[in-house]
């Protein structure tokens, strides 16, 4: 998996269906962090998986 193509897929659909921003962090040892108002909405370390499609966008709208 290209951990950086995944960050860029889930920022742009977060930001398009949900109009949130959304920081993306991606590094070593495969880890994916998703950051939205400053909480961590799903970490991929924590998780020890990706995320599936439209994962993120649910995690996000059941917090608001």
């Amino acid at each position: 998996m290209d951990l950086r193509r995944e960050a860029v897929r889930l920022r742009d659909e977060l930001k398009e269906t949900l109009q949130v921003p959304a920081t993306i962090r991606w590094g070593g040892l495969k880890e994916l962090t998703v950051t939205v108002d400053g909480r961590a909405v799903f970490s991929r370390r924590q998780a020890g998986r990706a995320p599936q499609p439209g994962e993120i966008t649910r995690l996000v709208q059941s917090l608001r």
